[in-house]
């Protein structure tokens, strides 16, 4: 049996942890220790315009080494102890709302600069808390990093304030939802300038290929399309890549990665470029991965709207945000391709992420019978529909022909009825005439169960 190369190192946790928490902490951290040795350098009375000022503190505060020394190991116990016990109060209310709003909870609170920026500064406070308190002695005593000791934590202490209402805040239904829409477009974003460096798959190639199976295993996080591009280009103009999965798709070991069409010979070196290209790990990243937000915003939606919880709110708040998303893409413009984009075949799957997250949430408002999402969805294709290409356009026909099937666990209630009247006039509108004609043919039997005795089972 082959050895399987796992991308599960220490450097790839560190990266990870950098990239979702710990680097602005770090950066913090750091410039705190700086700070003690700029504070110590000070008290050290090299620079004769800080004199008076030390002279003037020395006086009528810290008189004495001893008070000092009290007052720094004051400053640190006490901010290790308030640390440690807002970082658990914090962690619980974190939980108490990931029982609620899923586990995408976690990802929303590492990944907010405030929350990263305030443990950084709790942490970094009582290690320049410690510096300074071991530098204290008899004949010395550091007027100037007490006094700047004192006066962070006296910011330290509305910082908690801060914390605990920032905290607070953003387990709100609508903050969650609403930072993984705003990290959806800077994905988005990032993935339309890789999308620059390749061309749309529409045709089978029938040339000479050989395939390039996957050597790591996990989600695809990355893909550097620039540099694949750009080694295709220099080194083998008369070779293409076609890339079989998409940012977010999990590849096992052993399967099918890539194809290399005339990749003679410069094939060896080739395959060792798109390996170099592709970033795997065990998680999903949605700092690149627009599909990955969408998807956390369709599983938040899912379990708020579904009987786990039957709550319609979050549900109908997450398909507003969808259609945010939806209109989003609708106003892309095309970007000018590269130079190589030709040579890498690749097929973007955000719209068709998008859909299937419409259809998912389709069928969980017939399971919890919440006709609020399921008006949302069909509201969503319908005011969006005429802003897409045709092939689109037939993939959002799709997903309303289908709505048809769960339709019939539904109350034909006002805004459900005039729902069912503009997506019939809309479809008509672009040409799709059978499906506008199903529409109204499952409309007519949902309006005839009106005023009869009915149960979920009889009503169509």
């Amino acid at each position: 049996m082959p050895k399987i190369k796992t991308n599960d190192s220490v450097l790839v946790i560190v990266r990870r942890a950098l990239s979702e928490f710990l680097l602005l902490p770090t950066i913090i951290i750091i410039l705190f220790l700086c700070l003690a040795g700029f504070s110590s350098f000070l008290d050290q009375e090299r620079i004769a315009s800080a004199r008076p000022v030390r002279h003037f503190l020395q006086t009528h505060i810290f008189a004495n080494a001893d008070a000092t020394s009290n007052l720094l190991g004051a400053i640190v116990s006490g901010t290790i102890s308030v640390t440690t016990l807002t970082t658990t109060l914090l962690l619980v209310i974190v939980q108490q709302s990931a029982g609620s709003m899923t586990a995408q909870v976690f990802d929303q609170f590492l990944r907010r600069k405030t929350n990263q920026f305030y443990l950084g500064f709790f942490v970094g406070l009582a290690l320049y808390a410690m510096i300074i308190l071991a530098t204290v002695n008899k004949p010395f005593n550091p007027v100037w990093g007490g006094t700047i000791a004192f006066c962070l934590t006296a910011l330290a202490l509305y910082f908690l304030v801060l914390l605990m209402y920032t905290t607070i805040n953003q387990m709100r239904p609508a903050e969650i939802v609403n930072a993984i829409y705003y990290r959806v477009l800077e994905a988005r974003e990032r993935q339309l300038k890789a999308l620059s460096f390749t061309t749309a798959i529409h045709t089978t190639c029938a040339d000479k290929t050989s395939v390039l199976v996957c050597e790591k295993g996990g989600y695809i996080i990355d893909i550097d399309t620039k540099f694949l591009a750009g080694f295709v280009t220099d080194n083998c103009p008369d070779s293409k890549v076609i890339l079989h999965h998409c940012m977010g798709d999990y590849v096992a070991f052993g399967e099918e990665l890539a194809m290399v069409v005339n990749g003679q010979p410069h094939e060896l070196a080739l395959q060792q470029a798109i390996h170099k290209s592709i970033r795997f790990d065990i998680q999903r990243d949605i700092d690149f991965d627009a599909a990955y937000g969408i998807t956390q915003i369709e599983t938040i939606a899912w379990t708020s709207a579904s009987t786990a919880h039957s709550n319609p709110a979050p549900g109908v708040l997450c398909v507003n945000v969808l259609h945010n998303v939806l209109g989003a893409l609708s106003a892309e413009k095309e970007l000018p391709k590269e130079k190589g984009s030709e040579v890498i075949l690749y097929s973007d799957n955000v719209f068709e992420v998008l859909m299937t997250g419409f259809e998912n949430l389709l069928v969980v408002s017939s399971e919890s019978m919440q006709h609020q999402v399921f008006v949302g969805v069909i509201n969503t294709l319908t005011t969006k529909m005429d802003r897409f290409p045709a092939d689109q356009q037939k993939r959002m026909e799709d997903v309303l022909l289908l709505s048809l099937s769960v339709m019939g666990d539904h109350v034909l209630t006002r805004t459900l009825d005039r729902c069912l009247s503009a997506a019939s006039q809309k479809l008509r509108t672009l040409g799709f005439t059978s499906t506008a004609q199903a529409v109204d043919e499952a409309h007519h039997h949902l309006k005839e169960s009106v005023g009869k005795l009915n149960s979920r089972s009889t009503r169509v």
